[in-house]
């Protein structure tokens, strides 16, 4: 693919940019969303009493929030590249 084909994806017209090395195009803010449930699965861990805190995590309101965000962009980010997100769950 050449660059003219990539710059004109639906996935990548957008006007949301996040800063990393470069502006990198983020139409879904999966970039976000993605820190978002790293920053909630930190909490719901740190904030856990028990040993093993996988439970706790993964039954956070907070962490499902998020994923349920994510996997929605990506679904969404998917739809635009013209197939369908499968997730095993």
């Amino acid at each position: 693919m050449t660059e003219h084909k990539f710059a004109s994806h639906p996935a990548l017209l957008t006007d949301n940019y996040v800063r990393a090395t470069t502006l990198v195009p983020d139409k879904y803010g999966i970039i976000q969303l993605s820190s978002d449930l790293l920053i909630a699965m930190h909490e719901a861990d740190m904030s856990s009493l028990k040993d093993d805190t996988t439970e706790d995590v993964s039954l956070n309101a907070s962490v499902i929030d998020n994923f349920t965000q994510l996997t929605d962009a990506m679904e969404y980010l998917a739809k635009d590249m013209g197939i369908e997100a499968k997730f095993k769950f």
